[in-house]
C-alpha cells in the first residue's frame, strides 16, 4: 500500500524532527593511556542502541530532519527516535546525501550485460521524495528513481561519498583499483551541477601516492559543511600520509578552487593534531557538529570515534571500545540535536552517545 503524506505532514515531521589499544601509535595519544575522572566531560551511551538493520555504514542526517541509513541492499528513513519511516531497496548502496529540494542523491550498482556477462558496474541515482505530480511526499519506497551516470566501461569503480552545496551543485568521491591514467583515474572527486551534469574532477586533488596533504588514493567517505562549500574527505591510510583531508573552498582574482584548512608544510600548521601523519587508519565516517563545529571521524581501523575542534584538536571526549565497555567497530558517523549516532556493521545496530553535560 503506498503512503501519501501530506504536506503539512511532511513539515511537521521537519520540525519535530572496539579494540582495548584503539591508538596503536606512538605519534597519537592513546585513550588506553588516558584517565578520566568521574567529574570529565564524556561521552554516554544512551540505551537501548537502535536495531533492526543487517550491516548498517552510511549515516546521513537529511536536510527534512531525518536519519539515513545505508543498509546493504537499501536505503532506510528514520526519525531520530528510531522509529522507520521508510525504505528503498539498492543494489549495493555506497553512498547518500539530500540537496534542498529534498531529493536524495545516492550512489550504488546496476546489473549491465557486458559480452554476454552479467557485471556490477558503478551507478549514481537521484531520489524524488516531494513529487507534487505524483502527489507522493516522502513515500521512499515509492519516489521516482532518475539514473544520473553509470559507468559500464569501468565496474571496478565505486562512490563512496556525496556532498551538496548551497546551491545544489554536489561533489561526489569515486574510488578503484586503477588509477594509472592521469586523465581518467578511478580515484577522483568530481563536481556534478544541480541539473545533475558532470562538470568537473576537482584538481586541487592529486590521485595517487604521495606524502602531501593534498594526495588522494582510496577514497572512503566524503561530507560537506552546512551551509558552505568546504568538505571533509577520508581515505584509507594506504600510500598516503593524511587520512582525512579538510578542504575548504576559496575565491579571488587569483584563485578558484580548494585548499587544506591546516598545511603541514608551514609553522602554524605543523603541530595541529588534526593532520599528523598516519593519524588515521581506515575512516569509513565524518561528521560534524553543526553548532560547536566539531569534527567527529568514525575510524573502522582503530575501532574508535575521534572528535576534533574546529582548530584541528584533539578533544579528549574521543572514544573507542576500553572507554565505552563493549565493542564498537564504527562503520558510518552522523551527528544531531547534541547527539552522536555511531553505525556498526559487524553488530547491525547504531549506538547513539551524548556529552554527559548535555543530558
Amino acid at each position: 500500500m503506498k503512503n501519501f503524506y501530506p504536506i503539512a505532514f511532511v513539515l511537521a515531521a521537519l520540525l519535530i524532527g572496539g579494540c582495548d589499544e584503539p591508538y596503536p601509535m606512538d605519534s597519537v595519544s592513546s585513550l588506553a593511556k588516558e584517565t578520566y575522572t568521574v567529574g570529565d566531560t564524556s561521552y554516554l551511551e544512551i540505551s537501548p542502541p537502535i536495531t533492526g538493520f543487517l550491516a548498517p555504514s552510511v549515516l546521513y542526517v537529511g536536510n527534512d530532519n531525518l536519519l539515513y541509513v545505508v543498509d546493504s541492499t537499501r536505503i532506510v528513513m528514520m526519525n531520530f527516535a528510531g522509529i522507520m519511516m521508510g525504505e528503498r531497496s539498492i543494489d549495493k548502496p555506497s553512498a547518500i546525501a539530500q540537496d534542498w529540494k529534498l531529493d536524495l542523491i545516492v550512489g550504488g550498482v546496476v546489473q549491465r550485460n557486458t559480452g554476454g556477462a552479467t557485471t556490477e558496474v558503478p551507478a549514481l541515482f537521484r531520489i524524488h521524495l516531494l513529487d507534487s505530480t505524483r502527489q507522493m511526499y516522502h513515500d521512499l519506497a515509492h519516489a521516482y528513481i532518475d539514473t544520473i551516470r553509470v559507468e559500464t566501461s569501468r565496474p571496478n569503480r565505486r562512490y563512496v561519498g556525496i556532498g551538496v552545496f548551497p546551491d545544489n551543485s554536489y561533489i561526489v568521491a569515486r574510488t578503484g583499483p586503477d588509477n594509472s591514467s592521469p586523465i581518467d583515474p578511478d580515484t577522483r572527486v568530481m563536481m556534478f551541477s544541480k541539473a545533475d551534469k558532470y562538470v568537473t574532477p576537482i584538481t586541487d586533488l592529486a590521485t595517487g601516492v604521495g606524502n602531501g596533504i593534498q594526495y588522494i588514493n582510496q577514497l572512503t567517505t566524503l561530507i560537506t559543511f552546512p551551509s558552505s562549500r568546504n568538505f571533509l574527505l577520508g581515505q584509507q591510510q594506504t600510500g598516503v600520509a593524511y587520512g582525512v583531508l579538510w578542504m575548504i573552498y576559496q575565491k579571488s582574482e587569483d584563485f578558484d578552487g580548494w585548499q587544506p584548512k591546516f598545511n603541514p608544510t608551514t609553522s602554524s600548521g605543523a603541530n595541529i593534531d588534526f593532520i599528523r601523519p598516519y593519524r588515521f587508519v581506515y575512516p569509513a565516517g565524518l561528521a560534524v557538529d553543526n553548532n560547536r563545529l566539531d569534527v567527529f571521524v568514525a575510524d573502522a581501523g582503530l575501532d574508535s570515534v575521534m572528535k576534533f575542534n574546529s582548530k584541528g584538536a584533539f578533544k579528549k571526549e574521543s572514544f573507542g571500545s576500553a572507554k565505552i565497555g563493549h565493542p564498537l567497530h564504527p562503520s558510518g558517523a552522523a551527528f544531531f540535536d547534541r547527539t552522536l549516532y555511531i553505525s556498526d556493521k559487524s553488530q547491525g545496530c547504531i549506538f547513539r552517545f551524548k556529552l554527559s553535560t548535555d543530558f
